[in-house]
């Protein structure tokens, strides 16, 4: 059994979506200081790094982070390798033998070579899904999906009403972005996502693990 560990490292120089700020951590006790112990105070935007989105980020009114299935974030997990450039399509997940019954896919695509500097500026150009592939999961009764980068759908695409997200987020389709799969090969899983507990909250970065059979 190998167990690969999929999250970013959260870091103050880490790449975050445009107008939000990297993770900050203080030092609230110190035992250099003569304090009894180590004590930190962290901040961080509740999309940075390695994050699961839930309904409630783009459905006003619908389940949030505290609220999600966990057997939606626990089960049997598909990475599929993507080696195009343009945008992940329904067209193209018609083609790509995606087995009969997968609930949980995740997407490696050039996005995750992004990784091997953890300090990148953010990228814009980074591959997604593009709004015929978001209803192609959901029409196969996907209830989990995964990006290798900040977000599910391509950058600007609020100028569109965030299809993507929508589409996915109705359905109850759990999003995990901004994973690190730059070392993980295409191929049947085990996925453990474990986004904290925020309640009422409108997202969380988390901690996933692949295991490997």
């Amino acid at each position: 059994m190998r167990i690969h560990d999929v999250m970013v490292t959260l870091r103050s120089d880490m790449p975050t979506w445009p107008g939000e700020q990297g993770p900050h951590v203080e030092p609230l006790k110190r035992i250099a200081r003569g304090d009894s112990s180590n004590v930190s105070l962290v901040t961080f935007g509740d999309h940075t790094g390695t994050h699961v989105d839930p309904p409630v980020h783009f459905v006003e009114g619908a389940n949030a982070i505290d609220q999600l299935p966990v057997d939606a974030l626990v089960g049997p997990c598909r990475v599929i390798a993507y080696d195009e450039e343009d945008h992940i399509s329904a067209k193209w997940l018609a083609s790509a033998n995606v087995p009969r019954g997968t609930e949980r896919v995740l997407f490696k695509t050039r996005n995750s070579e992004l990784w091997r500097d953890a300090g990148h500026a953010f990228q814009q150009d980074f591959i997604a899904l593009d709004e015929t592939a978001a209803h192609w999961l959901v029409e196969s009764g996907v209830k989990l999906v995964g990006i290798d980068y900040l977000s599910i759908e391509p950058f600007g695409s609020g100028k569109i009403g965030h299809p993507v997200h929508h589409a996915l987020l109705r359905a109850q389709v759990v999003i995990i972005e901004g994973l690190d799969l730059r070392d993980v090969a295409a191929g049947a899983y085990e996925l453990f996502c474990g986004p904290l507990k925020i309640a009422g909250g409108t997202g969380s970065p988390a901690r996933v693990f692949l295991v490997e059979r």
